[in-house]
């Protein structure tokens, strides 16, 4: 009868441990595979939750972003033609945070790599604000026939002159005043160009803006690097690191 007692006593010990095994792995397993979830995310790139969210999106790669099929006929752009990097830019001049790109990442692109023949910066139009953007669209490209070498003085005097969304600032005839005080810049010409390629400008924005929609671009600013699809104000650093990775390519 003990000997009968230890059995059923070392039975009952010897189940408690396999469940306890059983119940260690489980936790093991359902642990490690939420850890290199967690790990994969941290790689996948975030897309930002709205077109003007504050924080910026980290870059991530798109399956349809690829500069190489972005448009270049006819869009303003500064730099080398033949730069071993091109960056294509979308961004409405009416967006807070298209200026903060602009003032922040892209000024240091220009100075750092536009100037010294690395990348060519492409302009494209997303303008989606109200009738305001479109106009600002509109000139852009008329300053671009225009004057070509002056364009990025103006887009930089664009965005300066930035008040907030629809407040007051940015009609046609703001934005021809403002485009007469850059040296270089006939705005007479411009404003006869307006006139005479409208529609044809128009075209090429609204052409932009599918573009954008493909490459999975919804609002501004949307910037692509190589195949690398960068949403939001991204600060310099995280530009300056993927156009360093497409130079050591």
């Amino acid at each position: 009868m003990e000997n009968e007692k230890k059995d059923q006593s070392f039975s009952s010990l010897a189940i408690l441990l396999t469940v306890l095994i059983v119940i260690g792995t489980i936790y093991f397993v359902v642990n490690n595979q939420k850890n290199n979830e967690k790990e994969v995310n941290s790689f996948a790139g975030v897309t930002a939750p709205s077109a003007n969210a504050p924080t910026a999106a980290q870059p991530s790669t798109a399956p349809s972003a690829d500069i190489t099929k972005v448009n270049t006929v006819g869009e303003a752009f500064i730099g080398n033609l033949n730069a071993p990097v091109t960056i294509a830019s979308w961004s409405d001049y009416q967006c807070p945070f298209c200026q903060r790109f602009s003032d922040d990442a892209l000024a240091s692109v220009v100075t750092d790599y536009v100037n010294t023949g690395k990348v060519k910066l492409i302009f494209k139009d997303f303008s989606f604000l109200g009738s305001d953007s479109d106009d600002a669209a509109l000139v852009a490209r008329a300053v671009w026939e225009a004057a070509p070498a002056k364009f990025y003085e103006w887009h930089v005097a664009m965005f300066a002159k930035q008040d907030g969304e629809n407040s007051g600032w940015g009609s046609k005839a703001d934005i021809l005043a403002l485009t007469k005080t850059i040296s270089g810049i006939d705005e007479a010409k411009v404003e006869s160009l307006l006139n005479t390629n409208s529609a044809k400008y128009q075209s090429a924005i609204e052409a932009d803006k599918t573009e954008a929609g493909n490459f999975g671009i919804s609002g501004t600013p949307g910037t692509i690097i190589g195949q690398q699809l960068i949403v939001g104000a991204q600060p310099y650093s995280a530009v300056k690191q993927l156009i360093d990775l497409e130079l050591n390519k």
